[in-house]
């Protein structure tokens, strides 16, 4: 799927840009379930559209199996993977959420480092806050401090300590391209100053034959065997936003709690992720 070239500017600056993997029809598509999706549920887009709604959404985990994709990520790290999580990035015009510098990976690393895959359904500029990168800065983690994320609920996160901004570049995507980068890249986003909305659905891939620092991860295995057993087995969703879905993402979170991107917990500490409070999809009282 990737060129020699793309494979190249992975190795070399931790990220694979502008590789067309969606056409605009099909970006169309996954554009309509979303809207449809937002004016049915309204109550449940904070939480149903963020960490592993690919639990929830079966055609949110089958456009993260299209055959483009797969190909690029087993080009990067081999033929027997897992998708790990899937969350939605939806900046609306004029929005002031902005993610500061970071790496992914910081927090709970991975053997060998898994990779996202940054989907663009909607075109991506930097007048809408398109992904920024650092080139290179994927060969370690850095120092970083842990924060409160705004427009994350319930989520901490690792913010790089002394970037070097001063390299910056912009991974401008037209509808239906994907960046393909590494956990450990340094990477942010600025706020929406366009008068477009910008979508963008974020991938994480990892090889079956990863051990992570702290605890166990879980995923779909997409691709290939898993002869290793590091990672726990997630089951696909039902069709539909169903209840038996939204259970079933509970009682992964809960049973594989330390993931990449919830971060380790702290000793004694019960797991806290987005979830249904109320309305139909809320826990029920026992």
């Amino acid at each position: 799927m990737l060129s020699e070239l793309q494979i190249a500017s992975y190795v070399d600056n931790g990220y694979a840009s502008s590789v067309a993997v969606l056409t605009p029809g099909e970006c169309a598509g996954i554009a309509r379930e979303i809207e449809a999706f937002e004016r049915r549920y309204p109550e449940e887009i904070g939480w149903a559209l963020d960490i592993k709604c690919n639990l929830l959404l079966d055609w949110v985990v089958a456009a993260g199996m299209h055959r483009n994709i797969l190909d690029g990520v087993e080009d990067l790290i081999g033929p027997n993977f897992f998708l790990t999580d899937a969350v939605f990035r939806i900046k609306e015009p004029g929005s002031s959420i902005e993610y500061g510098w970071h790496q992914d990976s910081a927090r709970i690393q991975l053997d060998p480092c898994f990779i996202i895959v940054y989907l663009a359904i909607t075109e991506a500029t930097h007048e809408n806050g398109c992904l920024q990168a650092l080139p290179g800065s994927h060969r370690q983690v850095e120092p970083f401090s842990v924060v409160e994320n705004a427009g994350q609920q319930l989520r901490q996160v690792a913010r790089v300590r002394e970037p070097d901004v001063s390299r910056v570049v912009d991974l401008d995507l037209a509808v239906g391209e994907a960046v393909f980068f590494s956990a450990n890249l340094i990477h942010a986003s600025q706020p929406n100053v366009s008068s477009e909305r910008r979508v963008a659905i974020l991938y994480d891939y990892t090889a079956a034959e990863a051990r992570q620092s702290v605890g166990r991860g879980s995923g779909q295995l997409v691709r290939g065997v898993d002869r290793w057993g590091h990672c726990g087995h997630e089951p696909f969703p039902e069709p539909g936003f169903t209840r038996a879905n939204a259970e079933m993402r509970r009682a992964i979170l809960r049973r594989y709690p330390e993931n990449p991107l919830m971060g380790p917990l702290e000793p004694g500490a019960a797991p806290r992720f987005p979830d249904a409070v109320a309305g139909p999809y809320a826990e029920r009282l026992l």
